[in-house]
């Protein structure tokens, strides 16, 4: 199953960790709450490390994601 995907169970959880915390960083509750924080939630012990797999899976930093997504909410009236 996992070979048909082109990754190894470890990527595929991380990919899900990724995107869940890309998902927080957009949402409105969790403004306040710091980057680390996010990534510490998710099952990354080092901030550094999830900084740098956040860049290499969406070409961005989570702080940059953040600000893209907020301003996303404004234009849209959000």
């Amino acid at each position: 199953m996992f070979r048909e995907e082109g990754a190894t169970v470890g990527r595929l959880i991380q990919r899900r960790r990724l995107a869940e915390c890309r998902r927080a960083l957009t949402l409105r509750s969790a403004e306040n709450t710091t980057i680390a924080a996010v990534a510490h939630r998710w099952g990354f012990a080092s901030p550094t490390h999830f900084i740098r797999v956040f860049r290499a899976a969406y070409g961005m930093s989570p702080s940059e994601w953040r600000e893209f997504a907020g301003r996303g909410d404004r234009e849209a009236g959000g």
